[in-house]
C-alpha cells in the first residue's frame, strides 16, 4: 500500500509511469466529459473528477459540476485513494483532521476508485463528492469501477499513441542524420568529377568519373529530397513538437497559480533567438513541471523563482541542446540531499523527505533526463539557494 508521503521504489514507479504518459493536464477535459458526467449521472452526486497525482499536486483532468483544478497532493482524499486495492469512501471527510480539501462546507461525502494501469501502478482516482448523507449502493459502486477502469483504457492509449510518435521522431531523426552525414562526402566526389572532366588527357578516367559524377548527382538528389521532406514533416506529427515560445506559455498556464498561492514570484525568460525552433515535447513538460513544482513547494513565501529556457548550440549543428534553469534563491540543499537526488536508487532517503512534501520528484527528473541522453547539475549555497540546470540534446 502507497501511504501519503511514501519515498518506496514503489512510489517511483508509480510517478514515473504517471510522467510517461505524457498527459497534457489542461486539454483532457473534452476526452473525459462524458465519463465524469456518466459517474454523477449514475450516482446523483453534484461532483465527479478524474483526478491524476504526481509527486507534488493532485491534478483534475476532467470535472462535472465544477471546473478542473490543481490542489497540493496533500490535501486531497485521493492520495489515500491510490493506497486501496478496490475503493475508498468516506462519509463525512470534513470530521477528520487528515483531510483539508478545498470545497464549499456543503461538500462531505466521498467515494473514489483508484485508476490502476496495466503495470499495477495507480497513478490517479475517480471520484464522486457530495453532501453529507449521500451513498452508494453496490451497483453504483461496481458502475463506478467500471468507468474508472474505461478511464484507464482511455489513459494507456494516449501512452500507447506517444510511443508511437517517439519511435516516429527517432526514425526520422536517424534518417536526418543520414542524409547530412552523406551529403558532404558526395558533395565531395561530385566536385572531383567536374574537376576531371576538364582533364582531356585521361580519357578513361574521365570517362569513370562522369558515371561517378551522374551517379553521385542522383544520389544526392535522393538524399536532399529526404532532407526537404523531414524538414516539413518530420515533427509536424500529432502533438510530439513544440516550440521555446510554446512550452515557456505551457508552463507558465500550469504553474502560475501555483506559485501565486505560495505567494511567491515566478518568471520564465528565453534565452536569445531560435524561439520558433520545433523540437520534440517528449517528457520535456514532465521534466520542466518537476522543477517548477519542486521549487514552489519549497520555496520560501515572499520569493522569487527565475526560470530560463532555451535552445544551445543549435547554430553550426542538427543537434541542439534543449536548457532548462532553474533558479530558487530561498532553498538549500545539503550535499548529502544533492548526492541522494543524483543517486540512481529509486528511494528518497527518510531524513531527506520533509513531513508535508514528497521526496521523489527531482529523482524523478534525475531520471528522465538521464534516459533522454541528457545532463542534471545541481548547485547550492546557503546564502544564494539553489539552481538546478538541465541539458536535453533533441534534434531540432
Amino acid at each position: 500500500m502507497i501511504e501519503p508521503n511514501d519515498s518506496s521504489e514503489a512510489e517511483f514507479k508509480r510517478i514515473l509511469e504517471v510522467s510517461q504518459l505524457d498527459l497534457d493536464y489542461q486539454n483532457l477535459q473534452e476526452m473525459f466529459k462524458n465519463l465524469t458526467e456518466l459517474a454523477s449521472g449514475i450516482t446523483g452526486a453534484e461532483l465527479s473528477l478524474v483526478n491524476i497525482l504526481d509527486s507534488y499536486w493532485q491534478w483534475s483532468i476532467a470535472a462535472n459540476g465544477m471546473d478542473p483544478t490543481v490542489m497540493l497532493r496533500e490535501l486531497s482524499v485521493c492520495q489515500f485513494t491510490i493506497g486501496e486495492k478496490e475503493s475508498l469512501e468516506v462519509k463525512n471527510f470534513r470530521d477528520n483532521d487528515k483531510f483539508n480539501v478545498p470545497l464549499d462546507d456543503k461538500y462531505g461525502y466521498y467515494f473514489g476508485v483508484p485508476l490502476r494501469t496495466s503495470e499495477g501502478n495507480a497513478i490517479g482516482a475517480l471520484c464522486i463528492i457530495d453532501e453529507v448523507g449521500h451513498t452508494l449502493n453496490k451497483d453504483q459502486q461496481q458502475s463506478l469501477k467500471l468507468i474508472g477502469a474505461e478511464i484507464v483504457e482511455k489513459l494507456e492509449g494516449i501512452k500507447k499513441m506517444a510511443e508511437v510518435n517517439r519511435r516516429f521522431h527517432d526514425m526520422h531523426a536517424a534518417q536526418r542524420e543520414l542524409g547530412y552525414d552523406l551529403r558532404g562526402p558526395v558533395s565531395g566526389v561530385l566536385g572531383l568529377s567536374k574537376l576531371a572532366e576538364d582533364e582531356d588527357e585521361v580519357a578513361v578516367l574521365k570517362q569513370y568519373l562522369h558515371l561517378s559524377g551522374q551517379s553521385s548527382t542522383e544520389l544526392l538528389d535522393i538524399i536532399s529530397g529526404i532532407l526537404e521532406k523531414n524538414n516539413s514533416d518530420f515533427l509536424e506529427f500529432a502533438k510530439a513538437s513544440i516550440t521555446i515560445t510554446e512550452l515557456k506559455n505551457k508552463l507558465l498556464a500550469l504553474y502560475s497559480s501555483l506559485a501565486i498561492s505560495k505567494n511567491v514570484s515566478l518568471s520564465i525568460d528565453l534565452l536569445p533567438g531560435n524561439h520558433k525552433q520545433k523540437f520534440s515535447r517528449q517528457k520535456i513538460t514532465q521534466i520542466s513541471g518537476n522543477l517548477i513544482s519542486n521549487a514552489i513547494i519549497y520555496a520560501s513565501k515572499v520569493s522569487e523563482i527565475k526560470v530560463v529556457i532555451g535552445l544551445k548550440n543549435s547554430g553550426t549543428s542538427d543537434m541542439a541542446k534543449l536548457s532548462v534553469e532553474i533558479e530558487d534563491g530561498s532553498t538549500f540543499l545539503q550535499p548529502e540531499a544533492i548526492a541522494d537526488i543524483m543517486d540512481s536508487s529509486m528511494q528518497a532517503k527518510e531524513g531527506l523527505v520533509g513531513e508535508d512534501h514528497y521526496g521523489l520528484g527531482l529523482k524523478l527528473v534525475r531520471h528522465l533526463v538521464l534516459e533522454m541522453g541528457g545532463q542534471m547539475e545541481i548547485t547550492s549555497e546557503e546564502s544564494k539557494g539553489t539552481t538546478f540546470r538541465v541539458a536535453i540534446p533533441r534534434y531540432i
